[in-house]
């Protein structure tokens, strides 16, 4: 997905603003991605911190419960929760 998303991103940099310096158009595509990233694995990493941090979860079994029991008691949108300081260091790092 990352590296999909990184030559996109270049190819579209590339076409739409060819004076960009190519130092750029790489961090620029590279942080982008790394954002989209996370936007699309933070549903899935938010239950398994849950999971990781309770002393009461089995090790097998409890992901899928939790996953549930979030969207169920909390919404969807729980299942972002900590999505801005992810992406905003998702940024840089990638």
């Amino acid at each position: 997905f990352f590296f999909g998303t990184y030559e996109l991103n270049c190819y579209l940099f590339r076409r739409f603003v060819p004076t960009m310096p190519e130092e750029l158009n790489f961090f620029l595509s590279g942080g982008f991605a790394g954002m989209l990233g996370w936007v699309a694995a933070m549903p899935f990493d938010v239950p398994k911190t849950n999971v990781q941090a309770s002393w009461e979860s089995k090790v097998v079994g409890s992901y899928f419960p939790e996953l549930i029991r979030i969207a169920k008691e909390r919404g969807v949108l729980a299942l972002y929760t900590g999505l801005i300081p992810t992406i905003a260091r998702a940024f840089p790092a990638n």
